[in-house]
């Protein structure tokens, strides 16, 4: 099946992502993956029939948590676990479909650390972008091709190659394979476009399940909204990948919270001081979101996590709600 031209789709800038359309063999060599579980323990590519009854239920249990006053946003478990947050800066190397994949394991972990005992380890998304790319660091790259990247290669720490994406290097990467092995994800693609689509990533997020996203519609800057978060500004287009990462409620409207990986873009007060690589989405601006040319989502279903043997509870972390 022959790609098609960019030019089909307008004007395309290079961020870095390029939609699935584009690289239909990327697309069907990620769907293959569903179902099939590796003898060697690689987490699962999933179908999202198969996944949502998971998330149906984890989401039921989140909202119970909610309602008794957990604060359930991976920046506050990072706070509350003394974890420094990572900079969320892919640099000027159009890697953001790396950067939404790498970003999304990190938050992912940390969803788990609310729940289980695990460790957190932070990574270079880079790395694994680079891998996927053979090497080159020119053009974009599928949200596909990074998602069997990601569970594949898997990640790799910020202990072996650095956090600054412009000093990895390709030996240092071949030489730690290994324990990039340990650092694997799984995926769930999401169906649809539009506010079927959005309804999916909704649920997903109130289950702490962290979406990656490639899209048309730009998110052109922020600003503070009536009930104190710093809400997204909706307004042209990009071909870019990014992250929706939280789910929060208040005054009974659902914001979602999303993170660029283009650095601090993102000032302003927040009620609840989210980092300044992101900002809040309401429903419709979720929609909206999801209803441009092209979009392609993914969730990322579990990320491999060294197992934190000096926590002997399983309970979840005692973080509670500030604000609601």
């Amino acid at each position: 099946m022959p790609r098609k031209s960019t030019n089909d789709y307008g004007y395309i800038p290079d961020d870095g992502y390029i939609p699935d359309e584009i690289m239909p063999e990327s697309a069907a060599a990620f769907d293959a993956l569903a179902g099939k579980y590796d003898a060697s323990g690689t987490p699962a590519v999933t179908t999202w029939e198969s996944f949502r009854p998971e998330v149906e239920k984890r989401a039921e249990e989140f909202d119970a948590m909610r309602k008794n006053g957990y604060l359930i946003l991976w920046w506050i478990i990072a706070k509350v676990a003394g974890i420094p947050l990572w900079r969320s800066n892919q640099s000027n190397i159009g890697s953001c479909a790396g950067w939404s994949a790498g970003g999304g394991y990190m938050m992912t972990v940390l969803y788990q650390m609310f729940l289980g005992a695990f460790r957190f380890n932070p990574v270079n998304p880079l790395a694994m972008w680079l891998v996927t790319k053979n090497w080159s660091r020119s053009g974009g790259q599928s949200m596909s091709n990074v998602l069997i990247g990601g569970n594949r290669h898997g990640n790799w720490p910020v202990e072996i190659v650095g956090s600054d994406p412009l000093s990895v290097n390709k030996n240092m990467v071949l030489q730690s394979a290994n324990v990039a092995s340990l650092l694997q994800f799984g995926a769930c693609r999401l169906p649809g476009v539009g506010r079927a689509l959005a309804t999916i990533i909704i649920l997903c997020l109130r289950a702490g399940f962290v979406v990656c996203i490639g899209n048309s519609v730009k998110v052109s800057g922020a600003r503070t909204n009536a009930k104190g978060l710093r809400q997204a500004i909706l307004g042209g287009t990009w071909a870019h990948a990014t992250v929706f990462d939280g789910y929060i409620v208040v005054d009974g409207e659902v914001f979602l919270h999303w993170t660029n990986s283009h650095g601090d873009r993102y000032k302003g007060a927040d009620r609840f001081d989210s980092p300044e690589s992101g900002c809040w989405f309401s429903v419709d601006q979720v929609i909206q979101f999801c209803s441009g040319r092209y979009v392609d989502a993914f969730a990322i279903t579990y990320s491999e996590a060294e197992v934190d043997t000096e926590r002997k509870s399983l309970a979840p972390l005692p973080i509670y709600a500030t604000a609601t």
